[in-house]
């Protein structure tokens, strides 16, 4: 069984054009085995089969790189994170980032700090208990992030409170949305000025299999 996970996470990546080595492999497929073993006492994820997995939670993460230029030894925070999405496989891929994960729910705090550690990944990956909206208020947190990553249900009008003041002058936020974005983007106009930001682009998933937009958006005065 778990051979043929391993085979069908190699074919399915390097047919997207996100080719994966044999130590990015094994990882993967100890955060599926771990996702579906604690999924049975913890409420982390709905979406539980191997193929659903691979695409809907693994290629998810990753294929925003084939629109945003994140970059090897950059910070990267991943605010409500939940199971580590898309964090921890953006972490697998791209090991030299520097990541932080902010997740409230205790219980999911635990799975990740387990999972950090099953990785190979302590120290080199920072787990925040805690509220975004509380961390945001906090200096360690203001203008320090390359790349604020959000992948969550909450609007962009309610997220950019907090997302915009941890971003460094050139960084971007990055908003993975599904379905229609036309009227939250709208609706988020107004704050987004007030917090001195503005959407850069739009840009959909290149993976017919996978619902995503990917919403970008900067500082006031960042060029493309």
């Amino acid at each position: 069984m778990e051979e043929q996970f391993c085979q069908l996470l190699q074919e399915t990546f390097s047919q997207h054009g996100f080719p994966l080595t044999s130590d990015q492999i094994e990882q993967l497929t100890i955060y599926r085995t771990e996702l579906q073993r604690w999924n049975e006492h913890i409420n982390l994820t709905a979406i539980n089969d191997d193929v659903a997995v691979i695409y809907k939670h693994f290629l998810d993460s990753v294929s925003v790189l084939d629109h945003c230029d994140i970059r090897t030894g950059q910070t990267v925070i991943d605010i409500g994170t939940g199971a580590g999405f898309p964090g921890v496989v953006l972490k697998v891929y791209m090991p030299d980032i520097q990541l932080t994960l902010i997740e409230a729910s205790l219980k999911k705090v635990s799975f990740l700090k387990y999972l950090v550690s099953r990785l190979g990944f302590n120290p080199s990956v920072q787990i925040i208990a805690n509220r975004a909206e509380i961390c945001a208020d906090e200096d360690v947190f203001m203008s320090a992030y390359d790349w604020v990553l959000t992948r969550y249900v909450a609007s962009l009008k309610d997220s950019a409170r907090y997302c915009l003041p941890m971003l460094k002058p050139t960084g971007r936020w990055v908003a993975y949305k599904s379905g229609e974005t036309h009227e939250e983007i709208a609706q988020s106009e107004d704050t987004l000025e007030e917090f001195e930001g503005r959407i850069e682009n739009v840009h959909n998933s290149n993976i017919a299999q996978i619902d995503r937009s990917y919403i970008v958006m900067s500082h006031i005065g960042i060029g493309n």
